[in-house]
């Protein structure tokens, strides 16, 4: 059984589809080589590590980041409107004056960012997606390398 969180799953398709295409399809069906085959699988397997690590990247650190401080510019101005008016409360305190406010105010944001940075992340067997993709990348290059050695003696 696979468990997997969010989009996780996206790891083993990226995977699982470079090497099928890349070997079974490119290196069996259309070359009919096995020599071709030998040195395709590994290239699968690196370039779906890349493709896993990219997408993992993005959706596990670029996203929350921008959905972060996207948040924390839209509530902004509201926070700075409550204090101004007066009616601004953080964990049952009221700010005494204008430079405790604001004090106030970044240590909101500051909280909101690293809660929506701090998300869940997209992985399989909690196991995050870019290091799925880098283990591959790994794997790629190592099996790369053994079937050039086999090819050249």
């Amino acid at each position: 059984m696979i468990i997997w969180k969010g989009w996780g799953i996206l790891a083993v398709v990226y995977i699982g589809a470079m090497l099928a295409l890349l070997g079974g399809v490119i290196g069996t069906a259309v070359l009919e080589s096995a020599t071709a085959t030998s040195v395709l699988m590994p290239l699968g397997l690196l370039l779906g590590g890349v493709m896993t690590a990219a997408h993992g990247w993005y959706l596990n650190n670029t996203r929350p980041a921008r959905r972060a401080d996207a948040w924390a510019e839209a509530e902004r101005p509201r926070l700075e409107q409550a204090a101004e008016q007066g009616t601004l409360v953080v964990d049952n305190v009221q700010p005494s004056s204008r430079e405790e406010a604001q004090g106030m105010i970044e240590s909101v944001l500051e909280q909101g960012r690293r809660s929506i940075k701090g998300g869940p992340k997209h992985s399989v067997f909690w196991i995050p997606m870019e290091i799925i993709g880098i283990i591959a990348m790994g794997a790629g290059l190592i099996f790369l390398v053994m079937s050039s050695v086999d090819l050249l003696v």
